[in-house]
Order: C-alpha cells, then sequence, then structure tokens
C-alpha cells in the first residue's frame, strides 16, 4: 500500500465485507477513519477492535438512502477531521426475482441503497471536498452487474447499471470543473462478502415478508441460486488487494475479476450489432 499514515477515509458499508476489510487496511496504515453503515452490532465491533489497535475512528450507524442521515454525517466527519481524502461510498442490498413480479418495496429497498446512497454521499461529502483544493478520491462501488446482465437479479442489476453510469457521468464532471477530485468505479464479481444476509437489516418500512410471491418456486428458485453463488466468489482479501492497487494506479474501472472480460466485450459487440441479450456466464 502506498503511504496512507494521516489520511481521511470515510466508507458506508463499513462493518462487513469489502468496507470492513478497506477499514481495517487504512487502519493499519495509519489513516483516519469515518465509518457508517446500518449495522450497529458489527460496526460497533469493528469501531472497538480498530480503536484497541491505536487507530483514530469515528462510526455512525444510518441508512444511506437517508439524506439527512448521511447530510449528518459529513458534518460529524468534517468538523471532527477537519477534511477527507478518500471517500468509498461502499453500502449495497442485493435482491433477487422477476421484474413483473417482484413488489415495488423491493425496488425502492435497492435504488435507495444502490444508486440514492450513492447520490447522497456526493451530494453530502463532495462539495467541502472540492473546497479543500486537493487531491483527493472518491470511490463508488459498481459491480460487474454493471456491465453485464445476470438474469435472475433485475433489481440489483439494473441499480449497479445506474450506479456506473453515474460514476462515468460524475468524473468527466470532476474533469470539466477543473477539480483535483478524482472518480473511480469499483465493479466486483463475487465476493465471498455479507451481502448475501443483506435482508436482515432492510428498513421495516419496505419489507413486506408476506407478499404472494416470495413463497412461489420461481422466487425460491432464484434466491437459492443468488446464496449459492457466494460460495464460489473470491475472497475480500482478494478483492481489496486489487481495489487498492487499481486506485493507487489511477485505474478507473478496478476490475475484480478479470476473466469475465470476454463477456462484456460480447456484450458491447451485441449493443453495436444489435442482437438479444445473452445469459450472464463465464
Amino acid at each position: 500500500m502506498s503511504d496512507y499514515k494521516g489520511k481521511i477515509v470515510v466508507i458506508t458499508g463499513a462493518a462487513n465485507g469489502i468496507g470492513k476489510e478497506l477499514a481495517s487496511r487504512f487502519a493499519a496504515q495509519g489513516a483516519k477513519l469515518s465509518l457508517a453503515d446500518i449495522d450497529s452490532e458489527n460496526l460497533g465491533k469493528l469501531e472497538k477492535e480498530l480503536k484497541g489497535k491505536g487507530a483514530e475512528v469515528m462510526s455512525v450507524v444510518l441508512d444511506v438512502s437517508d439524506f439527512n442521515a448521511m447530510e449528518n454525517f459529513a458534518k460529524k466527519t468534517f468538523e471532527k477531521f477537519g477534511s477527507v481524502d478518500y471517500l468509498f461510498n461502499n453500502a449495497g442490498v442485493i435482491a433477487a426475482g422477476t421484474i413483473w413480479e417482484l413488489p415495488l418495496s423491493d425496488w425502492e429497498w435497492v435504488f435507495g441503497v444502490n444508486v440514492m446512497g450513492v447520490v447522497h454521499g456526493i451530494k453530502t461529502f463532495v462539495p467541502q471536498m472540492l473546497k479543500q483544493d486537493k487531491e483527493s478520491c472518491v470511490i463508488n462501488t459498481a459491480s460487474l452487474a454493471g456491465m453485464v446482465v445476470g438474469e435472475n437479479l433485475p433489481v440489483y442489476v439494473s441499480s449497479k447499471f445506474a450506479a456506473l453510469s453515474l460514476t462515468e457521468v460524475f468524473d468527466l464532471q470532476l474533469q470539466d470543473s477543473g477539480s483535483k477530485v478524482r472518480a473511480f468505479a469499483i465493479c466486483p464479481g463475487i465476493v465471498q462478502t455479507d451481502l448475501k444476509n443483506c435482508k436482515r437489516h432492510r428498513p421495516a418500512g419496505l419489507t413486506n415478508d408476506n407478499d404472494a410471491y416470495y413463497k412461489t418456486a420461481d422466487y425460491k428458485a432464484k434466491e437459492t441460486t443468488l446464496q449459492e453463488s457466494f460460495n464460489s466468489g473470491i475472497t475480500v482479501e482478494k478483492a481489496v488487494d486489487t481495489i487498492l492497487e487499481g486506485i493507487e494506479k489511477g485505474t478507473f474501472y478496478i476490475m475484480t475479476h478479470p476473466e469475465y472480460n470476454p463477456l462484456i466485450s460480447l456484450r458491447v459487440m451485441g449493443i453495436l450489432k444489435g442482437t438479444r441479450p445473452v445469459k450472464f456466464q463465464k
């Protein structure tokens, strides 16, 4: 890793998976951390662990889909640390199903976190980061699912296409402004994270466990496929190795699974030729 001593690092979705590993890596290098997650229990454990190792850490329990909560998080971060060097808009959730059968609450939940969570991070942190007039980075977690289509995951895939294109436009606008802030898009394939358990933190107002669709064979098959897919993922440590290397090299699209590049190329060629979508397969 580069020298991160004294750098201010903000991470949403910090309590588990990629966010947790990023926090641990930066803390070990002497960075100062501002962490957020909806998972209060694991976020508290992580803060205690990192402080026990000598790191300076602030944590806030929040839902990134709540703009006011994110605004308060940004305010507390700048009040405590004065500036931000790295902002990781990393929080994410996932859901499986068939488009015309899924409850609207699934769409509201997933887009609220995966898309509006990124928007809220940019909206609440970036104006002040621009005023810093120093090199800094905003790293948004998109997905390989923002480049190729997985037919089991319509809500997740469409949210990640949105997060990726949002980040592309964001980077162009940063360039146009002459800013010293740079954007990055993390595009992981399957990683062995806690994402498969994200429903346990789903807001009550967007939960509808009694919806008839969840009892169908179609939903159960798609959900089983989703859950089993995590078993084939790479380790969180390997994913974060790639992410940090990509940031340090200035790579905009940070890909953890280059073996899928031919499928991405196939999709692009299909767009140019006007052919119908092909199934996601390795």
